[in-house]
């Protein structure tokens, strides 16, 4: 983790996705974030979509990393007062919850903001915590299909197709992503005013917002004027457009080409050695994709197949060309710029030994991003929590007792 929020506590009360990444960005910047669980059940993602252990998905180990785990049933009287205690001393509330489920745990905000009013309060949900659909639980495809779903009708035989890409973009990582950013910024503006927030976030809004300069342009398409410049990206894909594509290397690697302004044109014509293919763009419009131009991507993947991609991108670094390599998963931890960015790190766990996952994006000078607390098991750190809320010994064991808190806080390596 960095260092950008460390002094700032978080309560995070929420399961899958969304709650657990927004928890996991804020704890990756150095919060102190706890992860508030029913006891018994918790967070079910640490039990689908692959195992490293049993209750070890990879999903929780990578979305639930830099927490402690804290199991409490707060319906009751008991558990309303370590609920209690546990607000007065956080800064920030994350609930994944729709509907009125926070209110029927008491974790609404008006009962939040009445223990802290200083609180700042971040609901984050598929569909927002306002509307007609807020009620709906929503899972991550349904983000995308209400923000910019892909054009659909149905085919001979009655089954449903897709005809059309709609906005690329995840909910369950962009709405998280501006969570984290409204987090920061409303604690920001509770340092210059005292006052905390409410912060409600949709992750379908998010994808819309996420892809706004493509939706930009499908909005208010009726109004754009004809130009050759009006698509942002070459109507005929990228496999038809000769200077923004694809192109395999000496070594069988592959890069994705963009040169589609004259002055990048130029550059890789110099360097390539090729000037006689300086020509060969338009004058006319500010880009020039090169779109259906096949001949001229034979010419170039001929070029392409003179070096390897190592020498091609210390050309391309060296002579302002945009241009770059084109990975897949399984060599992005040894490309060398990644690797010297950090973003896949060894991260070792107790139970399932040493994992790689991708790292923190967000870089801060003279800091290295690591993993300081692995993802947590069930109630991990219940005694410890609540030995910082007060609570002495005798009582932790009879709330324990009583079904307030996990019956036994399970060890790391249980």
């Amino acid at each position: 983790m960095t260092a950008l929020l460390r002094g700032v506590k978080v309560v995070e009360a929420a399961v899958l996705l969304v709650g657990d990444y927004l928890g996991m960005l804020l704890g990756d910047e150095g919060a102190d974030v706890i992860k508030l669980e029913q006891p018994g059940t918790g967070d079910y993602l640490r039990k689908i979509l692959g195992q490293f252990a049993p209750d070890w998905s990879p999903l929780h180990v990578m979305a639930n990393r830099n927490k402690r785990s804290l199991t409490l049933d707060p319906r009751g009287e008991e558990g309303r007062e370590v609920f209690r205690r546990l607000i007065e001393s956080v800064d920030v509330f994350v609930t994944g919850h729709v509907g009125d489920v926070p209110a029927k745990l008491g974790m609404d905000y008006d009962t939040v903001r009445a223990i802290n009013p200083r609180i700042v309060y971040c609901q984050a949900t598929g569909f927002g915590a306002e509307g007609p659909y807020s009620s709906v639980p929503t899972h991550g495809a349904m983000m995308e299909a209400l923000g910019g779903a892909p054009t659909l009708a149905p085919d001979e035989s009655g089954r449903v197709r897709e005809t059309a890409p709609g906005l690329p973009a995840s909910g369950v990582i962009l709405g998280p992503l501006y969570g984290a950013f409204a987090v920061a910024a409303a604690l920001h503006q509770r340092e210059r005013t005292g006052e905390g927030a409410f912060i409600d976030i949709s992750c379908s809004d998010a994808v819309v917002a996420a892809a706004w300069p493509k939706a930009t342009g499908l909005l208010n398409e009726a109004k754009l004027q004809p130009s050759e410049d009006v698509a942002l990206f070459p109507k005929g894909g990228i496999a038809q457009a000769a200077k923004y594509t694809y192109y395999q290397t000496k070594d069988e690697r592959y890069v994705l080409f963009c040169c589609i302004e004259k002055k990048f044109w130029d550059n890789f014509c110099d360097v390539a050695g090729r000037p006689d293919l300086r020509p060969w763009h338009s004058d006319v419009t500010v880009v020039d994709y090169g779109e259906d131009d096949l001949e001229l991507i034979e010419v170039l993947q001929e070029v392409f197949h003179t070096k390897t991609l190592a020498e091609w991108m210390e050309l391309f670094a060296t002579h302002d060309i945009p241009a770059g390599p084109a990975l897949p998963i399984s060599q992005v931890a040894d490309d060398p710029h990644l690797r010297a960015r950090g973003i896949i790190v060894d991260a070792p766990h107790p139970v399932v030994g040493d994992v790689k996952m991708v790292g923190n994006p967000i870089r801060t000078r003279g800091e290295a991003f690591r993993v300081e607390r692995p993802a947590p098991a069930l109630g991990e750190h219940v005694d410890e929590i609540l030995a910082e809320l007060g609570f002495d010994g005798p009582t932790i064991e009879r709330l324990r007792a009583n079904g307030v808190l996990e019956r036994r806080a399970a060890g790391s390596a249980a």
